[in-house]
């Protein structure tokens, strides 16, 4: 509406100036149609420059000796840009590109300066011109009326640049003209703004202002689409112990911390280069450097780390890991190129963080053979080939089987080399944990209503992940699965390993409490090698726990491993818990953790992990029994 009344009187006034000055060209109904068109080049979102150029294409149509020009102030670097112009040249164009405002700045840059309509009869002899007069005489302006285009709340968008060939005064008529085609220019710089700040804030991360998922997304779709494109290099960049540090000075902290790693690596970022945070702490460079320019880059972005971060009064030391693969976009597919920088990534936080390693032919055969067992994995899980094998638990006081482990195994062809110690972490890092978890609790919920009296009061354990753990709707699927086979849940223990993850309270917790509440029994795995303390054995209800291999092995040298065996075992029973040993392979063993006082023993001196029906077998059995 306010734009239509502006419209129009616009209109009056060029009607109004017509008569008296011959300068108008347009009548009032064509003057309309040129607005309605630059106000149409707006809404579709055609280019700053393209509707700047059609008003200062149609301002010349009504006042044809005048030549136009409109310049955008650019906050960033406090000057005045190239918009939009018609008749004048490009010379003229390029010359007042980058024009910083100030008090004696020509017409525009005197205007823009104090946000004030600036009006030189001439040139040549005015003051505001002295450092620009030869410049104007050189393009034929005697005359320029400049008017400051201003937000609705007075910010600087602009200037509306007028020049003539001869003397003149303006008429209000012709103020009032030029401030029409102001007002329209003022709309199409803001809705310009507001567009480069939408799609900025859609490719930009909010908090450190690298780019972002999509970002990354357009930049390797451009390099892939290009009929021949360069050689780059893509770097996975990982912050080291970041957690420990958000963790450690709080999230406010960190977020300043995490702000300055990415201004660090973004001072390295060149021209035609993507830039991006990955998530999290990582980060993703891709660029055209490579070889020696390569090694003298992150040679440089590691020295930048090696200074401490001052964040908030806080001095801190971050430093950074990477790796880094060639890409061709017209052979390779970025997720892979990726996936190999990862690799290397983790290989450098292996070998000591702080560092960066390239990905060779050695880390790509590596990483082929990953990505091999990941697809027959996903396979496997989706043809249901996953299937448990049973290790059998034996109460060291009787001998008699009192329970069995089921461990994942696949099946089918070329599956039998592949062995849980390798595809178990693919599926951990490649998010196939949750199938595999899933068909051995099926499978293990299917062979206890299967073997019934067989197995009679034998209990199951099942490993669980922390993925597994704590998504939502883990215990309803487990309860649904027991329900289906006919089983107790009180048949089914879940294992959940040690780690730093474990504590008396968050989201593992509670999901081991609501399992709990099921009515499954828990247990904690690798007990000895973690973190867990006598509070967590108090706050979380294990049912029983289960030292790992490494402290077994270490039985009977007569120090240490002997000592922290039976610490375990002593912390343990102070909390109510029963110990079960695991990677039991000799009888010594087995008598040494009798005399310890351990409750279980898990090993190779019993049975190896069997399929279902030898291991029914050997439970039945007297050996079992």
């Amino acid at each position: 509406m306010e734009q239509a009344v502006q419209t129009e009187h616009a209109a009056q006034a060029v009607t109004a100036i017509g008569p008296a000055t011959g300068a108008l060209t347009l009548s009032a109904d064509q003057l309309l149609a040129a607005q309605r068109e630059v106000l149409s080049l707006v809404a579709r979102g055609a280019s700053v420059h393209e509707t700047l150029s059609a008003i200062a294409r149609f301002s010349e149509s009504v006042l044809p000796e005048m030549r136009a020009s409109v310049l955008i102030y650019e906050p960033t670097t406090r000057s005045l840009r190239k918009g939009g112009w018609a008749a004048l040249p490009s010379e003229f164009t390029e010359a007042v590109d980058g024009l910083v405002p100030g008090p004696v700045a020509g017409s525009c840059g005197t205007a823009a300066f104090r946000r004030e309509r600036v009006i030189s009869v001439d040139v040549t002899s005015d003051p505001l011109w002295g450092a620009f007069r030869d410049f104007a005489a050189s393009h034929g302006i005697r005359s320029a009326w400049s008017s400051p285009i201003l937000s609705a709340d007075g910010a600087l968008l602009g200037v509306f640049g007028m020049y003539y060939g001869d003397c003149r005064v303006p008429s209000a008529a012709e103020l009032s003209v030029a401030d029409h085609f102001v007002h329209l220019a003022a709309i199409a710089i803001e809705r310009h703004r507001f567009d480069a700040e939408r799609d900025w804030q859609s490719t930009h991360d909010g908090l450190t202002g690298l780019g972002n998922r999509r970002m990354l997304d357009q930049a390797v779709a451009r390099w892939s689409g290009m009929s021949d494109p360069p050689w780059l290099t893509v770097a996975l960049l990982d912050l080291d112990h970041f957690r420990l540090h958000n963790e450690n000075l709080g999230h406010r902290i960190a977020d300043l911390l995490l702000r300055e790693a990415a201004r660090r690596i973004a001072e390295t970022t060149n021209i035609g280069e993507c830039a991006s945070r990955f998530g999290g702490d990582q980060f993703v460079l891709i660029t055209p450097a490579q070889g020696a320019t390569l090694e003298e880059r992150f040679g440089r972005l590691m020295a930048d780390f090696d200074r401490p971060f001052d964040v908030a009064d806080t001095r801190v030391r971050l430093s950074l890991s990477a790796g880094v693969v060639d890409w061709d976009p017209s052979e390779t597919e970025f997720d892979d190129a990726l996936y190999q920088a990862e690799q290397a990534c983790k290989a450098a936080k292996s070998r000591g963080r702080e560092r960066w390693i390239a990905f060779g032919a050695a880390e790509r055969r590596a990483a082929d053979e990953r990505r091999r067992i990941a697809r027959i994995l996903g396979e496997a899980i989706a043809e249901r080939r996953v299937k448990a094998h049973l290790q059998p638990i034996v109460s060291l006081a009787t001998g008699r089987t009192v329970a069995f482990e089921a461990l994942a195994r696949l099946a089918g062809p070329g599956c039998a080399e592949i062995m849980p110690g390798t595809f178990i972490p693919i599926a951990e890092e490649s998010a196939l944990i949750d199938g595999v978890g899933a068909c051995v609790l099926r499978d293990t919920c299917r062979l206890l209503a299967e073997a019934g009296p067989a197995l009679g009061a034998v209990i199951a354990s099942v490993n669980v992940s922390l993925r597994q753990l704590v998504r939502e709707g883990f215990t309803r699927t487990a309860r649904e699965m027991v329900a289906e086979a006919g089983i107790s849940p009180e048949r089914i223990c879940f294992e959940v390993t040690e780690s730093e993850w474990l504590e008396s309270e968050g989201p593992a917790r509670d999901a081991l409490l609501e399992l709990k509440d099921a009515g499954f029994r828990l247990a904690l795995d690798d007990f000895g090698t973690g973190y867990a303390s006598l509070n967590q054995l108090q706050q979380i209800p294990f049912d029983h726990v289960k030292l790992d291999r490494s402290m077994i092995a270490r039985l009977g040298d007569g120090g240490s491993g002997d000592a922290i065996c039976e610490a375990a075992i002593r912390m343990a029973h102070a909390c109510g818990v029963p110990v079960t040993a695991e990677g039991v392979e000799a009888e010594a063993q087995a008598a040494h953790l009798k005399r310890l006082g351990c409750d279980r023993g898990q090993g190779y001196l019993w049975a190896r992990p069997l399929p279902p029906l030898e291991a029914v077998a050997w439970m039945a059995s007297d050996q079992g029994q």
